[in-house]
Order: structure tokens, then C-alpha cells, then sequence
């Protein structure tokens, strides 16, 4: 996506990460290029956001500047320096953050869990397949230090579902109520699970089961074994109206 000013002069790097402060990296100045120099972040971030609804199919942008300066996001930004007559464009956005959610595996254990999530994804329409995502993605993984089987997704188009499949071989997702997904590597294996039952059962005064349990993917907290399924059920009225 090109614009009427320099994208080069924005951004230093091929790659650019910004946070809710929106100032660029490598930024000096004074105070009125400081406030020049938010403005076209700004107006670039909007750009791209609506650039992204749009590819999407939805209402409205999920990624906007005033929703990043009011969160702890981290939204990386694709560039490339030799377009626009050598202005710069910029061409790929990722943005990711961490999340409160409440996530089933297969088997409906239930899990509150606190992952770092892709939000937003979106290369421009002109670029795709051109394996510009792949590199931002990887630009991801290596700054935040993650795999992506253990990031929760949040709305992923069939686009993001393939590239996912394609890069990473994550297929079969397990998709959520809250409209995220997560693969099955995002939860501790059966042996863990097990392995923590045991430890949790011997340590509880009465033998029973108790529901705190070790991390999903070592950066979560488990809530419950059965979540709201495993209250225990009231008496059947209707039951013992007949029985009487």
C-alpha cells in the first residue's frame, strides 16, 4: 500500500514493530515531528486495518490506531523500500497480543488460559503468494520466542487456516465458541495431564481431585478440569414428581 509520503522515512527497517506509543523505531526529532510523525502512523495503521476488514469480509477494522494506543498489542509492519519510486510501501501487517480465554480441547476439558494470539493478519492483495506472509510471520515467532501451535487465532479466515497448514503443518483445528482456534499441540499431552492428576490427588487432604493444574503450553494457567460441565447436577423435579 503506497502513500502520498515517505514510507522509508517512517520506517528504517524492512520490518518494523510498533507498540501503543505508535513512534517508529530509530525515530528522532522534536516535538512537531514527533506529533508529524504519529499522524502518518496512524493514518498508515488505519489504511491497513480497513485494507485487512476488508479482505476479511468483516463490518469493521479490528486493527485501528486508536485501538492499539489503548492496548498492549504489538503490531508488525511489512515494508518495502524500493516501491513507490523509492518511497517505500507498505505491504504486510501481523498484529499480536495476549488474551483472556476460555478454550476446549477435543475431549471438553476446559481451560482458562492467558496465550499469545494472532489478532490481525493481513498482506496486501497485490503481494500475496509471493511468500512476503511467511517471512512476516517467521519475524513473529523469532521476536516473540513462540511456536505457532501454541498461539490462539482469533477469527482466522480460510486464507490464514491454509497458510497455517501450508508453513507449519497445523491442520484439524479446534474451533472455539468465542471464534478463536487453537491446534492440538496447544494442550499438555494426555502423559502430563496424568502425570499433574497424580501429583494434585496426593496432595489434597481428602484424595479427591483438586482443579489447579500446571500450564496449557507453559505460559497459561489451567482452570478447571470440566468446567461448568462438571458442577454437580440438581435432582430431576420431573423424576421425583413420578416416583412419588
Amino acid at each position: 500500500m503506497e502513500f502520498k509520503f515517505s514510507v522509508n522515512e517512517l520506517f528504517k527497517q524492512p520490518i518494523v514493530e510498533l507498540n501503543q506509543n505508535l513512534i517508529p523505531p530509530g525515530f528522532s526529532g522534536d516535538r512537531r515531528a514527533l506529533w508529524d510523525t504519529v499522524n502518518k502512523v496512524s493514518e498508515v495503521i488505519n489504511a491497513m486495518g480497513e485494507a485487512s476488514a476488508k479482505a476479511q469480509g468483516l463490518s469493521k477494522p479490528i486493527t485501528t490506531a486508536d485501538r492499539l494506543r489503548n492496548s498492549e498489542h504489538r503490531l508488525y509492519l511489512l515494508v518495502d523500500q524500493q516501491a513507490n519510486s523509492g518511497k517505500g510501501a507498505v505491504t504486510g501487517m501481523l498484529k499480536t497480543g495476549s488474551k483472556g480465554l476460555y478454550v476446549f480441547d477435543r475431549e471438553g476439558q476446559h481451560y482458562q488460559v492467558s496465550p499469545p494470539c494472532v489478532l490481525d493478519f493481513y498482506v496486501h492483495d497485490t503481494r500475496q503468494r509471493t511468500g512476503l506472509g511467511k517471512r512476516l510471520f517467521e519475524h513473529m515467532l523469532q521476536k516473540e520466542g513462540i511456536e505457532p501451535v501454541k498461539m490462539a487465532i482469533d477469527r482466522p479466515s480460510e486464507k490464514l487456516l491454509g497458510f497455517l497448514n501450508k508453513h507449519y503443518g497445523l491442520h484439524s483445528p479446534v474451533k472455539q465458541m468465542n471464534n478463536y482456534v487453537v491446534y492440538d499441540g496447544f494442550f499438555p499431552k494426555a502423559s502430563d495431564n496424568n502425570q499433574q492428576q497424580e501429583i494434585e490427588r496426593d496432595q489434597s487432604p481428602s484424595g479427591t481431585r483438586v482443579t489447579k493444574k500446571d500450564s496449557a503450553n507453559g505460559l497459561q494457567s489451567f482452570s478447571s478440569a470440566y468446567g461448568r460441565y462438571g458442577a454437580p447436577r440438581p435432582p430431576c423435579s420431573m423424576g421425583q414428581v413420578l416416583l412419588h
